[in-house]
C-alpha cells in the first residue's frame, strides 16, 4: 500500500522556464520518504534515538514525464518495494491528479548513526514496513 504526501509547488522550486527545477523533484522524493517513515512510526529522529541507526542515500533515479509548475498540487507516492539486509529500495511518483509528473526510486542504506558504518536494518523497522504495506 503506497503512502501519499501532499506538496504544493513553491515559486522558489521553479526555474527560468517556469517549471520545477529537475533536482527539486528529488527533494520532493526525499520529503515523500520522510513522510512515509513518520507514518509508519519510524521517523529519522526516532531511528537515531531508539535504534542508533540512520539511512543514507546510495542511489537516486528520477524520470521526468510532465512539467510541474508553481502552485501545482502534487502528491508524492512512496512505497518500499525491497528490504535487503542493510538497504531498502523505495519507488516514488510525483502525481498531479492521476497524471504522473515524475517517477523513480531511492536506494537507502542503513548505517550506524555515529560511525556511519553499514549495519543491518532493525527488526522493528522491518515489522513497521510489513504492517504498513499489508504483508
Amino acid at each position: 500500500m503506497p503512502h501519499d504526501h501532499p506538496i504544493t509547488v513553491r515559486y522558489a522550486d521553479t526555474d527560468a522556464q517556469g517549471h520545477v527545477f529537475f533536482a527539486n523533484l528529488l527533494t520532493y522524493f526525499d520529503e515523500g520518504l520522510t513522510a512515509y517513515l513518520t507514518a509508519i512510526g519510524c521517523d529519522y529522529a526516532g531511528l537515531r534515538a531508539r535504534d542508533g541507526v540512520d539511512f543514507v542515500y546510495a542511489e537516486s533515479v528520477c524520470r521526468y514525464r510532465d512539467p510541474t509548475r508553481f502552485g501545482d498540487p502534487v502528491r508524492i507516492r512512496t512505497q518500499v518495494v525491497h528490504l535487503g539486509r542493510t538497504s531498502m529500495r523505495t519507488e516514488l511518483q510525483a502525481l498531479r491528479g492521476d497524471a504522473v509528473l515524475a517517477e523513480g526510486h531511492l536506494v537507502s542504506v542503513c548505517v550506524d548513526a555515529t560511525t556511519l558504518a553499514k549495519v543491518d536494518i532493525p527488526e522493528r523497522f522491518r515489522e513497521a514496513v510489513a504492517a504498513f504495506e499489508g504483508q
